[in-house]
């Protein structure tokens, strides 16, 4: 009982007649509104843990008995467990914070031991800056006289050379602009390409734009997931085509696989970081979360999609190289929107 029930049987929330003491139209509860602080706090418990129970419920088979859970809940099974959209958010949003974050950790580390190895350098640096002047000044005539030669050199070169040559030199957003109106207007970059090339020069010669990029590629990371979910689900249509199955339940088990592999991967970090106070094994929990990622992937297509070991072994290596290929290009997609975006 999530609260005190109301007498009367008509829903607050569409007005149909209630039976007992959900809606049978819309499923909401027929408690009384006013309800006082207790039984407040009381609704809100239950709720969490209603939740909770289907959470560790749908967690269970979703681990230790790969595609099992799939097939549970297209076959209709579904009150039981969390649905796979609800799953997948709830995961992969605890997935995309703690891998983030660790990898911010990373980066403070590295600039931390970045600044006090260029503190040592710069010690370094000023004790033989002295020994080597005087050895600098000969080099300097010598690089100064194969300057001259090749200046001398350079004067016979024809002009369409020194164009090529300019290719090489655009430095900045301006010496391309002027290199592209030195070109014949047929020669020059079209639209698209000058923009892109644009954003390449200042990439280039800018170390914040650089890291401007990064960090919208790793905001838009969890977005581009949640896009690849369909995509994936479609490209197991087509692999699987032979078995007659609804769009849906590919969608189903796309959800339901990301999730687990997720899912084992929090799990083998969350024992890295526990274990990793006394002892090292990123290396032994990496290599166990692979070969349990492979067997799952393995088990879970011959579960549902309920193939031979021949079949399945064909198709999983099928679907590794186009999941790699579909990957690839929504990094590079990634990559493209993270750059217009600076």
């Amino acid at each position: 009982m999530s609260g005190k029930y109301r007498k009367e049987k008509d829903c607050l929330n569409c007005g149909h007649q209630v039976e007992s003491h959900f809606c049978s139209y819309c499923g909401q509860e027929n408690i009384v509104v006013k309800e006082d602080a207790l039984h407040m706090v009381v609704h809100a418990v239950s709720d969490y843990f209603h939740f909770e129970s289907k959470f560790f419920g749908t967690i269970k088979p979703l681990l230790l008995q790969p595609g099992l859970l799939t097939q549970k809940y297209v076959a209709g099974k579904r009150a039981s467990y969390l649905h796979p959209i609800k799953l997948y958010i709830f995961i992969s949003i605890v997935f995309f914070l703690v891998t983030l974050s660790g990898n911010e950790k990373k980066k403070t580390e590295q600039k931390r031991q970045t600044r006090s190895l260029s503190k040592d350098s710069v010690d370094k640096a000023q004790q033989t800056e002295v020994k080597t002047k005087a050895g600098n000044f000969d080099i300097l005539g010598k690089i100064n006289e194969k300057v001259q030669e090749e200046r001398q050199k350079s004067d016979s070169v024809h002009a369409t050379n020194i164009i090529q040559l300019d290719a090489v030199r655009d430095s900045t957003v301006a010496a391309y602009e002027k290199r592209q109106l030195a070109l014949p207007e047929n020669k020059r970059d079209g639209f698209i390409e000058k923009y892109f090339n644009k954003k390449a020069i200042m990439l280039n010669h800018s170390e914040d734009a650089n890291k401007k990029v990064e960090e919208n590629l790793l905001h838009n990371i969890p977005k581009l997931m949640f896009i690849l979910l369909p995509l994936f689900a479609l490209l197991l249509k087509l692999v699987y085509i032979d078995k007659k199955k609804y769009y849906f339940e590919h969608l189903i088990y796309s959800f339901h696989i990301h999730s687990a592999i997720f899912l084992a991967v929090l799990i083998s970090t969350f024992i890295t970081w526990a274990v990793g106070h006394i002892y090292d094994i990123s290396s032994i929990t990496f290599t166990l979360c692979l070969f349990y990622i492979a067997w799952y992937i393995y088990q879970s297509l011959r579960t549902f999609y309920k193939g031979n070991v021949g079949g399945t072994l064909l198709r999983y290596f099928l679907l590794l190289i186009c999941y790699t290929i579909l990957l690839t290009i929504t990094v590079l997609i990634g990559i493209g929107v993270s750059t217009v975006m600076i």
